[in-house]
């Protein structure tokens, strides 16, 4: 059973406050699957964990589905007692390991002042979770307090997949997020017994903090409003783009063609794919794309093998795929070069080379986890 949540009364991706005046809402990847805390009738949760677990397990036995049914059943119960009405499932997979954790969200009132709220919470934390780290960061939404500890459980004999008991170590970290001029407070945690993959689960679970946000009933219009027009471009910054010319231009060297050139000022933000399938879509990396067209036909059959033999040589990783080239700086390349790639590809019927160049990601280089220290 998770350590308890200092929390009650949420809602998953849009919390509607008794009183009219605010909204509350975050966004949670589709791939977090919804637990049915919100399920008052027993029979219902269960049909709602039977088809969850069904879904996760495929190709396991009934056997393994029921025992797995009744360990999340197990931790259902003390949720619903604590007024929890958001809780989510995760399951990821790095390197052929898989792993889960849950996200729980809670909400409570609360008697302090704002500006003695943290001050008594840190008090009252440390005082109760000695070995625990807390501390105070700022969230999009504004202030929160964080705390990161373990604690460990045991796993009953009917619950287990063994049939056995199996006590279990688990890390946690709860967020505590006040809610302006409101007297209550949002609690989101992150539970997880994988320590190999805990980095993973708590980047995600950063990135799902920052999504938070409240607002009146205007701010919704004025933010539906907002929506329905068009979203503007979102700029590399300067040095971003000089780098990604600078490569641009080395590419141009080594493929050598005479041709064509387009405007060679197609930038833009993007999220790398290791981001993406981690769920996180604010952009992290840059890219240019650019060709040349009207390239002699005698002059495309050699532009590919050109760019594999230079840049090969410069120490970067090159791969032949159906569509063309990709390359990747490896450890010997120029330091100027690390974390850059680019894919090349040839039209022989339009007689058009293409190439797209992308800048590092900017999450793979900053340190893991910045958002708790």
């Amino acid at each position: 059973m998770p350590d308890s949540v200092d929390g009650g009364d949420v809602a998953a991706a849009s919390l509607r406050d008794e009183s009219p005046k605010l909204r509350i809402g975050w966004i949670m990847p589709p791939f977090v699957r919804e637990l049915p805390v919100d399920v008052s009738e027993a029979e219902t949760a269960a049909a709602r964990l039977h088809a969850l677990v069904t879904d996760l397990l495929p190709n396991h036995s009934a056997d393994d589905q029921y025992r797995f049914a009744l360990g999340l059943a197990a931790q259902l119960e003390p949720m619903v007692e604590a007024d929890v009405v958001y809780a989510g499932l995760c399951l990821l997979e790095e390197q052929g390991h898989p792993s889960f954790s849950t996200i729980v969200v809670s909400r409570f009132r609360h008697d302090s002042d704002d500006e003695d709220l943290f001050p008594a919470m840190r008090e009252a934390f440390e005082r109760r979770y000695p070995d625990a780290e807390v501390q105070q960061v700022e969230l999009p939404c504004g202030p929160a307090l964080t705390r990161i500890s373990s604690y460990g459980f045991v796993i009953g004999a009917q619950e287990s997949p063994t049939g056995q008991e199996i006590p279990v170590q688990q890390a946690q970290i709860q967020v505590h997020i006040p809610l302006p001029d409101t007297g209550e407070m949002l609690v989101f945690a992150l539970d997880s017994p994988f320590p190999e993959q805990w980095d993973l689960h708590s980047e995600l679970f950063a990135e799902i903090l920052k999504t938070i946000g409240w607002g009146t009933d205007q701010d919704v219009e004025d933010y539906r409003a907002m929506r329905q027009s068009a979203p503007a471009a979102v700029e590399p910054d300067d040095a971003v783009k000089q780098e990604l010319y600078w490569h641009s231009s080395r590419l141009m060297d080594a493929v050598a063609l005479r041709g064509r050139m387009d405007s060679g000022r197609q930038l833009s933000s993007v999220t790398c794919g290791t981001c993406w399938g981690k769920g996180l879509r604010s952009a992290c990396s840059a890219q240019h794309r650019w060709h040349i067209g009207q390239v002699a036909d005698d002059e495309l059959p050699n532009a590919l093998p050109r760019v594999i033999e230079s840049f090969s040589s410069q120490g970067w990783q090159t791969e032949t795929t159906d569509e063309g080239v990709r390359a990747r700086a490896g450890d010997s390349a120029p330091e100027r070069s690390a974390g850059y790639s680019f894919s090349v590809s040839v039209d022989t019927e339009a007689n058009t080379f293409t190439a797209e160049v992308t800048s590092p990601c900017v999450r793979s280089s900053a340190a893991v986890d910045s958002l708790f220290g």
